[in-house]
């Protein structure tokens, strides 16, 4: 069951991660998380989505970002 109706993918994503449920605020500060270190290791914002096949990449360079989650 999705956590949240108003972001749901992202929260199922993340919960998956961490193995326990999260309120948007904590889901919010996890996704923001994985955007600053995919900036320090690429020197760009993480542009974040979850693709039909379940992957995390970035948009802006196509890069896989399973190992930062």
């Amino acid at each position: 069951m999705k956590a949240c109706t108003k972001c749901g993918n992202w929260h199922t994503t993340a919960e998956k991660k961490r193995g326990t449920y999260l309120s948007c605020t904590e889901v919010k500060s996890y996704w923001s998380a994985v955007g600053q270190r995919h900036k320090e290791d690429h020197g760009h914002f993480a542009r974040i989505r979850i693709r039909k096949d379940g992957r995390v990449v970035c948009l802006k360079c196509m890069q896989d970002l399973e190992e930062i989650l």
